[in-house]
């Protein structure tokens, strides 16, 4: 007994060992005695990995997960709420599927923000860190995590960013391209990856002469010298086991999938990327993040990189940019996209997600996190859109031993301001760490002149059963 009981704690420390025994990290000996606190703590854990949708450009958080049916008409805007299956708690009607599993999920509707920035909010929420005036120091989620674990099948990164690891953030920070999320962009069926600076043509595994061009292009990259791609010589490796791994063709074949699943995630490309995300979990990477918004409208003329970024004519754009609304200038272009908007997308792809990860036995072990930057003007605008709206938000977690069902602090009468204590990114970074088995009082960045906790704050109560 006492030998078996010594091979099973050994085999966690042994990968953790790996990961810093090869130098990629730039830990020295005092950076790995104090991780070994959270090799010892980990060794207890299951192993967790993520799926973090990153609802870019800011959701509304009238029309999703906290309604104000008692607001005045110009806060509470046309749509009603709607019951759930959890007695007691209403979300906006128009997420119907999400209305009947709200007894899978947790929702924090105290949370609070601090930037109405795009990139200074998105860099805060994906990091929990408020970045300085020079940019985005520390990394997103995702890259930490992947610094700190390593990856778990050969031929499997440990982070993938689906198009790409967050928008408006430098996901890697100062860990640099070492640690960069592969992002696989464009459609989801024909991807194409890249990781850093290094672009990978569309993924062809059966074109033995497409990959090989592309190994000869990994081996001269990593000659070149540049402080950015230092790292070449290692992602470039992990990037040769994904093109020649078995593993990750066939995590990418979502034709192995029912028709009938697929459907239910939504047969778009929105809709296919969350289904790709949870075949990588499946497959082994450790952390997802899909940025989650359809491309339309006002903004971008894009086919594939989407915003919730809804300062006009709301209403309409949330459930589809098929048609112009009425008082769009017809100077000002409209860009149409045929298929269902942000809000009938997310209430599709993520109720589709958390179904597929309970039936597989997956939920347990797969921490699910939805949430922008910030949320939206109580006020209505002349446009009927919400603007940027830092102090008041919710966001919504799932799986990895969230207390199913609860409801997390409240926003006053009109959607303001938290009228229960606030949770701000930081705390939302330790809860995210916690769910995953890390702790978030441990210390990570070695370049720093004096040790500093991966994350600030405090697991957010009653989020954890």
């Amino acid at each position: 007994m006492p030998c078996k009981e010594s091979k099973t704690a050994f085999r966690l420390p042994r990968r953790q060992a790996l990961q810093v025994g090869v130098g990629m990290f730039g830990l020295n000996l005092p950076n790995f005695l104090r991780l070994r606190s959270t090799v010892a703590h980990a060794a207890h854990q299951r192993d967790i990995s993520c799926i973090f949708l990153f609802l870019a450009g800011g959701p509304s958080h009238f029309e999703t997960f906290d309604p104000k049916p008692d607001a005045p008409a110009e806060i509470r805007g046309p749509w009603k709420p709607t019951q759930t299956n959890v007695p007691g708690t209403l979300i906006c009607e128009k997420m119907p599927l999400m209305a009947q599993r709200m007894d899978k999920v947790a929702i924090v509707r105290s949370w609070q923000g601090r930037s109405g920035s795009h990139s200074t909010g998105s860099q805060h929420v994906a990091s929990g860190f408020f970045p300085t005036s020079d940019g985005q120091y520390f990394p997103n989620f995702g890259c930490l995590v992947s610094a700190l674990r390593g990856h778990q099948v050969k031929g499997i990164p440990a982070h993938f960013g689906i198009p790409f690891a967050a928008r408006y953030t430098d996901p890697p920070g100062y860990l640099g391209n070492a640690q960069a999320a592969f992002n696989i962009t464009g459609d989801p069926r024909q991807p194409d990856v890249s990781v850093g600076e290094l672009q990978l043509e569309r993924i062809r595994f059966e074109d033995r002469q497409s990959m090989l061009a592309q190994l000869d292009n990994l081996g001269r990259l990593s000659k070149i010298t540049n402080n950015q791609l230092a790292a070449s010589d290692e992602f470039a490796s992990e990037a040769i086991d994904m093109l020649t791994s078995g593993a990750m063709k066939t995590a990418m074949d979502l034709d192995e999938e029912p028709a009938a699943l697929r459907e239910r995630y939504g047969k778009n490309i929105y809709g296919q990327r969350v289904l790709l995300g949870r075949r990588l979990i499946e497959s082994g990477a450790r952390f997802v993040t899909i940025n989650q918004a359809v491309q339309g409208g006002l903004f971008g003329d894009g086919t594939t990189n989407g915003t919730w970024d809804n300062h006009g004519w709301l209403f309409d754009s949330m459930m589809s940019f098929a048609h112009r609304p009425r008082g769009v200038a017809a100077s000002d272009t409209w860009h149409s996209y045929n298929g269902p908007g942000n809000l009938p997308q997310l209430d599709m792809s993520l109720s589709a997600l958390l179904d597929d990860l309970e039936d597989r036995g997956m939920l347990d072990s797969t921490l699910v996190v939805a949430m922008g930057e910030f949320g939206r003007t109580p006020k209505i605008n002349k446009t009927a859109g919400r603007d940027h709206y830092p102090s008041a938000g919710c966001l919504l977690m799932a799986g990895a031993g969230i207390n199913r069902g609860a409801i997390i602090g409240a926003t006053d009468r009109i959607g303001s301001a938290p009228q229960t204590r606030p949770w701000k990114p930081a705390d939302v970074a330790a809860s995210i760490y916690h769910g995953l088995g890390i702790d978030h009082h441990q210390t990570y960045f070695p370049r720093l002149p004096r040790p500093t906790p991966i994350a600030a704050g405090q697991v957010i109560e009653g989020l954890f059963a």
